[in-house]
This record gives C-alpha cells, structure tokens and sequence, in this order.
C-alpha cells in the first residue's frame, strides 16, 4: 500500500496543463486585438452571468471585496448604519461594511450548514439596521426566499454575498439572484477563477448598476465621458474576463465532478463516528466550492495528514470579529455560541475536479488510519 504521496489542496496547476492550448488560444486572442482594457470580452462575459443567475445588469470589477463596497455604498448605506453579516466567513464578508464606516452586527451560525441562523439573524434587527450582507457558503446557498421575506418585512437591504457559490440553486432559485445586489468572486481558488483577482455585481436595479459603473472606474459617466464623482480604480482586464468566458464552457461539468468528488468522499468515510460530514440543506444543490468536514481532533488530524502529504486547510479558525482588524472598531458581537464551537473543528479535505478518484481514496485511507 502507497503510505506517502503529495495532494495539494488547489490544483489550478493541474486545470492549466489540462487546458493549456484552450488558456493561450484566449490569452492570444485578447493581446492580438490590443484592448487589454474595456475590451469585448468584458461586455461578453457581464452578459452571460448576469443570463447564467438571471439577472438584468452585471458590473465586472477587480474583487468581490469591492464589489461588495461598491453595492453598498451604491444603496446609501452611510456611516453609523448597522449592517448584518455572518460571524463565518472570509473577512472580506464584513471589511466593506467598515470601510464604509457602517457598523458591522455579527450574526450567529447554523450548525448544520455554517450559515447565518436566521432566527438569530432576526433578533438582531434594530432601528439602526439598514441592511444584511447574507453569505452564501461553502457551495450552497441560504433558504433564499426566506432570508428575501425577512428583509422585505423589516424594510432592509439584501445584499448577497455569493463569492463561493456559483451554480447552487435552491429550490428554483440560483446563488446570484437574490436581494438589490449580488456579488461573486473570481479569484483562482473559486469554481471558476480568474488568473489574479475578479469580481462582480448582479442587480436588477438600472440605478445601482450605473452608480457602481462610475464607482469601478473613478466616477466616470461612460455615457458623457465626465468624471463625475470620486471613484475607484478597479476594472477587470479584458484577459480575465476572456478566461472567465471559456471556463462558463466547463462550469457544469466541474460542478458534475465535485459532486462526483463529494459523493466519494461520503463513501469512504460514512463509517468513522467521529467525523460529521458535510449536509445538504433540503432543496438545495451543492456545489462543493469546498468540501468542510468537522471532528473534535481537528488539528491533530490536519498534522498526521500533512506527515502523509496530503494538504488540507482550515476555514475558518476565528469568527470574522475576532480578527485584529475589527478589534479597534465599532462591531457588535454578541451571543455567538455555535460559531465558537464550530471553528475549532472545521476542516477542508482538497476538492477540485483535477483531483483523482485514487488520491480522493488515499486520503480517506488515511484519515482511516488516524482513527
């Protein structure tokens, strides 16, 4: 039996030599006509995921971080404000709220999906709270329709923070869809990822497209060509949004290979009482953007595997406000009992669809071995 062999935990590497000719084609293409800036593609690719979520307009920008601040900023959100976000996730989930100068309120999770609990979610509403950045996590998405009703009875703007959920649904719903704003992320960890950094907002709303327009490159009118305001500079290149449209081509079947991944991973290690799995929330369908296992031997687990080379990550090990950045700002975060428990027992096995059935097997026998 094979005892040691080297899984890395991305395998973008292994995408390139897989696609190389398909990569360089595009990138030629691109670099051929010479409009590295604004160039078609960029139009191309704003219209296919805003047709993909069903979305009316869509602004390509250089993150999903900005893309999340120019949504708000774009609504009104102002300084004072409070904002609801989920106390689980990437920090750029809550760090536009603070560059706005809004105050961030910390919403515990649900056990079972990682996700804001809803109830606690409610509790929080106060007479300050003008709007939720509701994340999507892992690769499924929020009860949507519920988390849309919640907004609508307290009078609150849905922003959507899809980064790691392109291509779950729920019920008839797609991540992308829901509230005034949706922003993803295409960096080159995500289901599709640029070569660098990408994002983008999805609106239905004609008025916020075109303020977030003017913010993505330092207030210009595109139409008079004045600049009207102050903006940012954060543009998507004309490459990245090339490389973004050839990879829609591959989107379904990469999505069809990490439940492949997943499924496989569920079968070789449903026996092991001491791990709990990932569940899926009922109606919804998952994309494993990451494959999120929990056990109370977390970091000794991560240890021995990293001994037998295989790479594997933790997401997260702090709740967002515990994090340095927020330590010197005006948060709430009160009563987070749930994510204190789950962040110290989170941990992601690799899941791309480069990766192998026998080295998805190999783990598992590993992780077998530990316990």
């Amino acid at each position: 039996m094979i005892n040691k062999i080297h899984v890395p935990f991305f395998g973008i590497d292994k995408m390139y030599r897989n696609h190389k000719k398909e990569i360089l084609d595009t990138i030629n293409t691109v670099f051929s006509h010479g409009k590295v800036l604004m160039g078609p593609e960029i139009k191309e690719f704003e219209k296919r995921i805003a047709t993909y979520c069903k979305r009316e307009y869509a602004v390509a920008v250089g993150s999903c971080t900005d893309a999340l601040y120019f949504s708000l900023k774009s609504c009104g959100i102002n300084h004072g404000d409070e904002v609801l976000v989920t106390s689980f996730s990437f920090i750029a989930s809550a760090t536009p709220i603070l560059r706005i100068g809004a105050t961030p309120v910390f919403v515990d999770i649900e056990p079972d999906y990682y996700m804001m609990n809803l109830v606690d979610l409610e509790n929080k509403i106060t007479k300050r709270t003008k709007a939720i950045i509701a994340v999507q996590l892992f690769g499924q998405t929020l009860p949507i329709n519920k988390v849309e009703e919640i907004a609508m009875k307290n009078d609150l703007i849905l922003i959507e923070d899809a980064a790691q959920s392109l291509g779950a649904t729920y019920k008839d719903r797609s991540a992308g869809s829901m509230g005034l704003a949706s922003c993803f992320s295409f960096d080159p960890t995500k289901i599709i990822g640029a070569f660098g950094n990408g994002g983008v907002i999805l609106t239905d709303d004609e008025i916020l497209c075109e303020r977030a327009k003017k913010l993505n490159y330092h207030g210009k009118n595109l139409k008079s060509g004045e600049f009207e305001s102050l903006g940012f500079n954060s543009r998507l290149a004309t490459s990245q949004a090339a490389l973004l449209n050839l990879q829609f081509e591959w989107l379904g079947e990469w999505i069809r290979r990490r439940n492949e991944i997943a499924a496989l991973y569920k079968q070789e290690l449903r026996r092991i009482s001491e791990i709990e799995l990932p569940n899926i929330r009922e109606g919804c369908n998952h994309i494993f953007h990451k494959f999120v296992i929990r056990t109370k031997e977390r970091d000794k687990l991560k240890k021995f595997l990293s001994e037998k080379g295989i790479n594997t990550k933790i997401h997260y090990n702090k709740a967002i406000y515990e994090y340095e950045v927020f330590k010197n700002q005006k948060c709430i975060s009160n009563n987070l009992h749930i994510v204190n428990q789950i962040k110290q027992k989170v941990l992601s096995l690799p899941i791309y669809p480069e990766i192998t059935n026998n080295e998805i097997i190999f783990i598992c026998s590993k992780i077998k071995d530990f316990f």
